[in-house]
């Protein structure tokens, strides 16, 4: 499918200038360390979730209500996230097996710790791992609803110097959430030390995920508050909002992650230059009953003046690949 709309030497020369930023989707992140798999229906599935409607948002919620307990419904998905990703780890004939046995039975980890600390995703020098990909890029501020810390590794394994910091979306995460994940004001983020913004928590403080319907409501209603309150989110990260190209990477328009991303932080922003959503192609994607009806509806949806994006159709590597070509003045 063409992408006639993607000015890529436009996007490089914004790069340059510092003037493009980022925006991840924890789909993303699942689907780099789950391939093929659809994490959402497997939870479900595990969790004796009654309905066809398998998407995270309402799995959560369901088992958050009938457990009684959210925090519970959110540390079972992270074990079930590690458990799954160990599955994995066992096949990886080149991953040694006595540390395998011994990330087992350490049960303190966090999954973003057992996966990029002790288990080295995403590997170093995998030019086919998109978050390696990105992060080779020079850009200062990484925004992401993902909870977890795999683009950190990802710039750390080029010798950058990450800083991670978390929207605390609910007052009483200012508590759970240690103050070295605070915004600090003193901060000026930079391509050697770029700042990775984590709007949807942390996996190591499982209150802390927007996870379910409940916390995508309560996110909403506190985030359009707090962006426009200065001093409740950093400047860097309002700026990047409101006056550099976004490119979004991941995200489905019909879930959660993108209707609370495009209704409440980034429409209506006269400021921000058009920019990039990355989709992929509904050709392949099974629940689309009529792929050019469903391709021209969401090329006027996002083309609205209140949010002007235009579209690539593919896959987020395939994107990053071709940007870093005009980048590279290739």
């Amino acid at each position: 499918m063409p992408n006639t709309e993607i000015s890529w030497n436009y996007i490089a020369d914004q790069i340059n200038r510092k003037k493009c930023t980022p925006v991840l989707s924890n789909q993303l992140i699942l689907g780099t360390l789950f391939p093929g798999q659809v994490i959402a229906a497997e939870w479900a599935q595990t969790g004796g979730y009654p309905l066809a409607d398998a998407n995270l948002a309402l799995v959560a919620q369901y088992l958050s209500v009938t457990y009684r307990d959210a925090y519970r419904a959110k540390t079972e998905y992270l074990q079930f996230l590690k458990q799954r990703y160990l599955a994995i780890a066992e096949q990886d004939a080149t991953l040694d097996r006595t540390l395998l046995d011994q990330v087992r039975r350490e049960r303190g980890l966090s999954f973003s710790q057992m996966v990029s600390d002790r288990l080295g995703y995403p590997p170093a020098n995998d030019a086919e791992n998109p978050l390696n990909l990105l992060a080779a890029f020079d850009m200062p501020i990484y925004l992401t609803t993902s909870p977890h810390l795999l683009l950190e590794t990802a710039l750390r394994n080029l010798n950058k110097r990450p800083r991670t910091e978390v929207y605390n979306w609910h007052p009483s995460l200012e508590e759970i959430v240690p103050l070295e994940y605070h915004p600090n004001p003193d901060f000026q983020p930079t391509t050697d030390e770029p700042l990775v913004y984590h709007l949807h928590g942390l996996d190591e403080f499982p209150d802390s995920l927007v996870l379910t319907e409940e916390d995508n409501l309560d996110f909403i209603g506190n985030v359009i508050h707090d962006f426009r309150e200065i001093g409740k989110m950093p400047n860097a990260v309002r700026n990047a909002i409101s006056s550099t190209i976004l490119l979004l990477l991941g995200y489905n328009v019909q879930s959660w992650e993108m209707r609370v991303i495009l209704q409440e932080l980034i429409r209506d922003q006269p400021r921000r230059p058009r920019s990039v959503a990355i989709q992929l192609d509904p050709h392949d994607m099974p629940e689309i009953l009529d792929s050019a009806r469903f391709q021209e509806y969401i090329q006027m949806y996002l083309a609205q003046d209140k949010y002007r994006f235009d579209i690539y159709w593919g896959d987020t590597l395939g994107f990053l690949k071709q940007l870093w070509n005009a980048w590279q003045g290739g």
